[in-house]
């Protein structure tokens, strides 16, 4: 018998059961569908974050004080500048505080303007200016505070906005001590940013008001910064600024590279993407056991059709190969529905993690966090669930291929 025969013939027995055949294949479409569409949202979050963080660049070191250690002052960052083979050290103060209109607390980010793009890349702008780098009370406020979840205006360029208590903890003698910066301060806003998501320094531009270091300095005479960004002269340098900092500043502080924060990620990925593999794998092992059901079935209801398929002349083989593809066929059609559905649902997954958590950070009146990143669908991940689909069904089909093929015609014919 040709090929194309026995691929019209096992096609028609697929049609025979319409029913049953269009189950087994959505139980096969499930497990691809899963790893495409969960795939999409871990490699669109990371190429995000990944972004976020090429914008402070390869060269930057993120410098924090470790737990209950005193803060940076005026005097640690001009020892940081003078450590061999660094460019640039950009201090910065970032606490809490509350403002008129919302319930919940939102990020005070104190930094210069120059250092502020360094922060963001771009300085995405929907009205106003960048502040300037003087000792006044300016601020540039991000997008879910200058509006609300109804697009409806909260503050104007030009607006005063009231901020509420701002302190920083500081430990004496092992205790900790709230000092307070200020309270009550009125800061005119200058500029509104546009939707921008999670920084860098995994702050919510979003919801944080930026405001002038040099106006902060006016209360706090010696400075008291909580982070310090380094930048080294070139990449290869990075290591030995890194080390260097841990040796002047010992175990007070705790030194990230740009570069380690990345391969961790990378790596932290890596293992999800597994994960879900992993998990989608249930639901091919349920798929494979219901395609080995249905081709068993398929045997037993055939066992005479085969056996005078077998006096007209139809060799082992040529049965062995017809039952065969019909499970080829059944983890192919399987892994085409699940891919195109794992297309949509990858694009769709977004808009409802977004209705169910209002942004990244959560909390209300914050940015969707379908605008947070756009998932990206990973050839590699595609081909590998449409490849675990086919395996399992071809898998699922030995058995009873091999049980047709043994069919003795007369018994076959005998059989009721």
């Amino acid at each position: 018998m040709r090929i194309p025969d026995i691929l019209a013939l096992s096609w028609r027995q697929l049609k025979e059961r319409r029913l049953r055949s269009i189950l087994t294949i959505l139980a096969i479409a499930v497990g691809v569908t899963t790893i495409i569409a969960l795939s999409a949202q871990v490699e669109g979050a990371r190429a995000n974050i990944i972004q976020n963080l090429g914008k402070l660049g390869p060269n930057t070191i993120i410098v924090t004080v470790r737990g209950r250690m005193m803060p940076f002052t005026d005097a640690d960052v001009a020892r940081l500048r003078e450590l061999s083979g660094v460019s640039a050290v950009r201090p910065m103060f970032i606490m809490g505080t509350n403002i008129a209109g919302l319930e919940d607390s939102v990020t005070l980010l104190c930094i210069s303007s120059s250092d502020l793009k360094n922060l963001l890349g771009e300085i995405k702008l929907i009205d106003g200016s960048l502040y300037m780098d003087v000792p006044a009370p300016q601020a540039l406020i991000g997008y879910n505070i200058a509006f609300d979840e109804a697009g409806e205006v909260r503050y104007r360029v030009g607006q005063p906005m009231l901020l509420g208590e701002m302190s920083q903890k500081r430990y004496k003698a092992g205790r900790a001590v709230s000092v307070r910066i200020g309270r009550g301060n009125i800061i005119s806003v200058v500029g509104i940013l546009d939707l921008y998501g999670t920084s860098p320094m995994r702050i919510n531009v979003d919801e944080t008001i930026f405001i002038p270091i040099e106006y902060v300095r006016m209360f706090i005479k010696t400075g008291s910064y909580n982070v310090v960004l380094v930048e080294a002269e070139d990449a290869e340098s990075v290591d030995q600024v890194a080390e260097l900092i841990r040796y002047a500043f010992g175990r007070r502080v705790s030194v990230t590279p740009i570069r380690q924060i990345v391969e961790t990620f990378f790596s932290v990925t890596a293992q999800i993407n597994s994960l879900i593999i992993g998990i989608a794998s249930t639901s091919f092992i349920a798929a494979g056991l219901g395609t080995f059901n249905i081709m068993m079935i398929s045997v037993l209801e055939r066992v005479r059709e085969i056996g005078i398929l077998k006096a007209l002349g139809m060799r082992d083989r040529e049965v062995l190969s017809l039952y065969m593809i019909q499970g080829v066929l059944i983890g192919m059609i399987g892994s085409i529905v699940g891919a195109l559905l794992g297309f949509g649902m990858a694009y769709v997954m977004p808009y409802m993690l977004g209705s169910f958590t209002p942004s990244l950070m959560g909390g209300p009146g914050r940015a969707p966090l379908a605008f947070t990143f756009n998932p990206i669908l990973n050839p590699i991940y595609i081909g590998l669930a449409m490849s675990i689909s086919i395996t399992v069904t071809l898998l699922s089909s030995v058995y009873p291929a091999w049980r047709a093929a043994r069919l003795d015609p007369v018994e076959a014919l005998r059989y009721e």
